[in-house]
């Protein structure tokens, strides 16, 4: 039986360095713990996920609904203690009333099938099925789960999404040995989830994105190996399939099949050999069956996407040019696109706070990693640019969507930053590819100043998120804390013990950073989960493009 290409990545564990687990092992602490530091329904969307995961589990969904058809029922409110769409100011949780966890209501018992009168038709039916379909497997793995307390159901969704998340870090430290990066710049690589506390609050949450992202992130990999040599059928065949899947996810991965052709037209050029080209029909063929579902799309109702919520796409047409405030929406565009990215803003008021300012800096240092890798050619430069297909084309995507609604209607909308997470992989090894030309004994420091600017970024947003839903009237931030355990749907011991294998995970990690900044020499990854770090010398850049293996 063929090797698949991601063998190595599931194999080969004993090679990936014991940093890279206890990255792995933080992070999904991190994310369990936003799962009750963020109450349901705060996430975008969040209730209407869920609608119709709960939707497909008991057959109203199934097959797929036409647009604007399905209703959002009423036993999906009962997960929820605050409202779904923007507040005004903050919640104050910790002055409410606390019912005990065996009294909060169940699915069935606050109304369950029947339509909720207050909510429109469920959008969310706009999108491919396949992150429904698997969540409505997951939910009918729980018995009983309509009848038990429903925000018990709901932190079971959550926890599912979490498991999406979880290989982050592993795939971002494997595509950056794979380009052959020095020690420990992969290391680096695998940090970048936890400097972006809008991504692990995201992953925390049920939504698409989580698998989305993690099939984007895949598809880099496999990517990856095609630029550094490996056109094989079955590379093209899992890049084929990867795409696939995505591409019955969500509508960004309509991207998937442009940035294949990009990257194996890449290696055509290089190579000078149009036999490459056969390969790249391989992987096309096998995305196939993922834009058959956006084929019958348009067939079926005459657009690519439709609205979801209404059974005709509306029309839009431009009331307004650029010359009418272009401007001032490009500069929101980009504003809101990055302060999104890196924090959220459930209020919408643009507040210029430490969170808005950190999310300015991040945002200037990834700018600046970007340029200096490909003026300093830390990785090459084609390969870079390759890399940077999926973010550039996700925001064209979006800006083209917002533009066009905000000529119509003079509206700002569909400003998500995290539309771009699905290109995060690839972003964040071409922007931290630049200290790798940095001198030894700089470069064995990086790994613990971005362990500690992931700290101060995760601990400013943990204090706005905090005084924004739970902190009471009086500004005692205990009782914050202490609601958001009697608040959540596990035995508080649950949630503590998240907490102490988050703390001593960091707590390891910044031992063995400063041990490695200071002390150690720096070496490639580290053989077995042991952290000591023998001395050898680092691996060289990527010079021959066609002949590096992992």
């Amino acid at each position: 039986m063929p090797r698949l290409p991601l063998t190595p990545v599931l194999r080969r564990t004993r090679a990936v360095p014991g940093l890279v687990w206890l990255i792995l092992v933080l992070h999904v602490a991190v994310v369990l713990w936003q799962t009750a530091m963020f109450p349901n329904f705060r996430s975008p969307d969040e209730r209407q996920h869920v609608d119709l995961i709960v939707a497909v589990e008991r057959g109203a969904a199934w097959p797929w609904p036409d647009p604007g058809t399905l209703a959002v029922t009423e036993g999906s409110g009962a997960g929820g203690f605050t409202k779904s769409n923007r507040i005004d100011g903050p919640l104050r949780l910790a002055d409410h009333p606390l019912p005990s966890r065996g009294d909060r209501p169940s699915y069935v018992s606050h109304g369950g099938n029947t339509r909720d009168p207050d909510q429109p038709a469920n959008q969310l039916i706009q999108h491919p099925p396949l992150y429904y379909v698997a969540g409505g497997a997951a939910l009918a793995l729980v018995p009983g789960w309509d009848k038990i307390p429903f925000d018990l159901t709901y932190l079971v969704l959550r926890w599912w999404n979490v498991l999406f998340a979880a290989l982050l870090p592993l795939i971002l430290w494997a595509v950056a040995r794979r380009l052959r990066l020095p020690e420990p710049i992969p290391v680096v690589a695998a940090l970048v989830p936890l400097a972006i506390p809008e991504l692990t609050h995201t992953e925390s949450a049920v939504n698409n994105d989580n698998l989305l992202v993690l099939l984007f992130a895949v598809l880099t990999f496999l990517v990856v190996r095609v630029l550094t040599g490996d056109t094989t059928r079955r590379t093209a065949l899992a890049i084929g399939a990867v795409g696939s899947l995505a591409l019955l996810t969500k509508g960004f991965a309509l991207l998937v099949p442009i940035w294949v052709v990009v990257a194996y037209a890449t290696v055509a050029i290089r190579r000078r050999s149009p036999r490459v080209l056969l390969t790249l029909g391989v992987a096309l063929l096998a995305t196939l069956p993922g834009l058959a579902w956006w084929v019958r799309n348009r067939i079926v109702y005459g657009s690519v996407q439709p609205h979801g919520r209404f059974t005709e796409v509306p029309t839009l047409t431009a009331t307004h040019s650029f010359g009418d405030g272009g401007l001032t929406w490009l500069a929101r565009l980009l504003e809101r696109m990055n302060t999104l990215f890196f924090v959220h803003d459930q209020t919408g008021d643009r507040l210029h706070h430490w969170p808005w300012k950190l999310a300015i800096l991040a945002a200037l240092v990834v700018a600046a990693g970007i340029v200096l890798t490909l003026v300093l050619g830390a990785v090459p430069r084609t390969t870079a640019l390759v890399l940077l297909v999926p973010v550039v084309g996700l925001l064209a995507i979006v800006a083209k969507g917002s533009y066009e609604q905000w000529a119509a209607t003079q509206t700002y909308a569909g400003m998500q930053g995290r539309y771009l997470y699905g290109g995060l992989v690839g972003l964040a090894v071409v922007a931290v590819a630049a200290a790798s030309r940095l001198p030894d004994r700089w470069r064995r420091a990086t790994p613990l100043a971005v362990l500690l600017g992931a700290v101060v970024m995760q601990a400013v947003y943990f204090g706005y998120t905090l005084d924004l839903f739970w902190t009471p009237a009086d500004g005692n931030r205990l009782a914050a804390f202490r609601a958001i355990f009697d608040w959540y749907a596990m035995p508080p011991v649950v949630l503590a013990l998240v907490v102490l294998v988050a703390v001593a995970a960091l707590v390891w990690l910044l031992v063995a950073m400063v041990r490695l900044a200071f002390r150690a020499p720096l070496v490639p990854a580290v053989a077995g989960p042991s952290l000591s770090l023998p001395t050898q010398k680092a691996a060289p850049a990527v010079e021959s493009e066609d002949r590096v293996q992992i």
